[in-house]
């Protein structure tokens, strides 16, 4: 079934993996993730206006200071997403871009478990003393199940509504191929999107990574520096 094929979409899984504050070390995992042969490095496709993408926005209240929920999210991609169900996992990354992954411009591959690969890069890095936003954009998914796909951007936005505690809202948004089901249907394969994976197998990946880092995040020592 198609929808089937769309639940298995590669993005889901590097949705998560391009948050990383700036100031952490490269990401960069070259003994488990490098271009595969024949490998070209695509420009990232120009992103549509937010009102012809497909959202998905979670939010989470974490009692823990900024600075704290911030160290626990700044972890390597493999240690944090493994393979689930019909997702594969992460195996490393790659950078394409020199300098750390984590500024506005910095670019790496993605290696999966089933053996494709994605790109992203991040678009916006901002640090406020009580707020810290990262936005990102991934795309040339190796994988034929991430066909129905052009693009996706994330959203992450961390606020401290008092010393101790931590606001996420993570969006997360996608921009289907017109080309293929179910984007060709118009706003019809957008509603069919949402309806059979979106707001369902994603909805669920979502929270499980949002309530992942509240858990971690309440296992470390609390840091008083945002």
């Amino acid at each position: 079934m198609k929808s089937q094929a769309i639940a298995r979409i590669v993005i889901l899984v590097v949705a998560v993996s391009a948050f990383r504050p700036a100031s952490a070390p490269a990401a960069g995992t070259k003994a488990e993730c490098a271009p595969a042969e024949g490998f070209v490095d695509v420009s990232p496709p120009p992103i549509d206006r937010s009102d012809r993408m497909v959202s998905r926005t979670e939010t989470i209240l974490v009692d823990r200071p900024l600075g704290t929920v911030l160290m626990v999210v700044n972890r390597p991609l493999e240690d944090a997403l493994h393979p689930t169900g019909s997702l594969p996992g992460v195996t490393g990354t790659y950078p394409l871009t020199q300098g750390d992954f984590g500024g506005p411009g910095s670019r790496r591959l993605v290696c999966l478990s089933d053996g494709s690969s994605t790109e992203e890069q991040v678009l916006n890095r901002e640090h406020g003393e009580h707020s810290y936003r990262f936005r990102y954009q991934v795309w040339n998914y190796t994988s034929k199940a991430a066909r129905a796909i052009r693009y996706a951007t994330g959203e992450f936005v961390f606020t401290a509504p008092s010393p101790d505690k931590t606001q996420i809202v993570w969006t997360y948004s996608f921009a289907l191929n017109r080309d293929r089901f179910p984007g060709y249907l118009g706003r019809l394969g957008d509603v069919l999107f949402r309806l059979s994976f979106l707001d369902r197998d994603w909805a669920e990946v979502m929270r499980n990574v949002l309530n992942g880092y509240k858990t971690a995040a309440g296992n470390e020592t609390v840091s008083i520096a945002n």
